[in-house]
């Protein structure tokens, strides 16, 4: 009986190690099983970081607040308007405008501005007028080569024939197409960054011919009545039709765009200049 108990006790313990050697198998499974889903784990990406706020147009610290961002590059004589690429970041060139900012005497200051107000004609030093104008900062405007009244044929020839070089008091000249651009299309509140570098070019301002017909109009003012420039371009004749109608004919109102700001600002003066 002792013997045979004996050989119960060494078969069990047999069993017992054949256990042990099971259980500890399938455990170091496991084990390597977590190992392989750590080195998983651990596989990394890369990325590159789009610095959105100092591109290298001159593009600085933007707010992202307006669809344009306009930079004047005092460099090239030019006023780009950029606008927002898939990323967010200003990288699209809308327009790009030929312009004059200050003369030697009296240089455009750099720094972040922001179009504050607008006018469709502007009082400014030197009892001279400036069409379609945006107000940047607290002294300067965007706005067309001065004129010496309210008038579109009142336009001051030398000072247009200076387009795309220093001229101004300060302020940002353009051709009477791009302030108008400008005036219609550029939001309060978008910034204006100067900068005296260079950028992109701006459009050719459309030349100037130089005769009495054509002496005090801007060539690039499509919109202006009696402009010889287009109007030459634009004369038809045309019939038109007798018909009859017993619709009452509507009153139209219409405003005045001869109102100007009763003050003035820090820009040019086109008979002194």
């Amino acid at each position: 009986t002792t013997a045979s108990e004996s050989r119960r006790i060494s078969t069990s313990a047999s069993e017992t190690t054949v256990l042990t050697t099971k259980a500890t198998s399938k455990t170091t499974v496991k084990k390597t099983s977590t190992s392989k889903k750590t080195s998983t784990s651990k596989k990394t990406t890369t990325t590159t970081a789009i610095d959105l706020k100092n591109n290298a147009n001159g593009v600085k610290n933007p707010d992202y607040k307006s669809k344009y961002y306009i930079v004047v590059y005092i460099g090239s004589q030019s006023t780009v308007v950029y606008g927002k690429d898939n990323t967010g970041a200003y990288n699209i060139i809308y327009q790009s405008f030929t312009c004059s900012t200050g003369k030697s005497s009296s240089p455009t200051k750099t720094g972040m501005y922001k179009v504050k107000s607008k006018y469709r004609w502007r009082l400014l030093v030197g009892n001279v007028y400036g069409q379609y104008s945006s107000g940047i900062g607290n002294n300067y405007l965007f706005h067309s080569v001065p004129y010496n009244k309210q008038s579109a044929s009142s336009l001051d020839n030398a000072e247009y024939d200076k387009l795309g070089t220093p001229a101004s008091h300060g302020c940002i000249r353009l051709c009477v197409r791009d302030s108008k651009w400008i005036y219609d299309n550029v939001p309060i509140g978008t910034q204006v960054n100067i900068v005296s570098g260079s950028g992109p070019a701006g459009l050719p301002i459309p030349k100037r011919i130089r005769d009495s017909a054509h002496d005090g109009w801007d060539p690039s003012d499509k919109w202006a009545t009696g402009n010889p420039y287009f109007t030459e371009q634009t004369t038809t004749t045309t019939k038109t039709p007798t018909t009859t109608s017993t619709t009452p004919t509507a009153t139209s109102t219409m405003i005045s765009t001869t109102t100007v700001a009763s003050t003035t600002v820090t820009d040019e003066n086109s008979a002194a200049a």
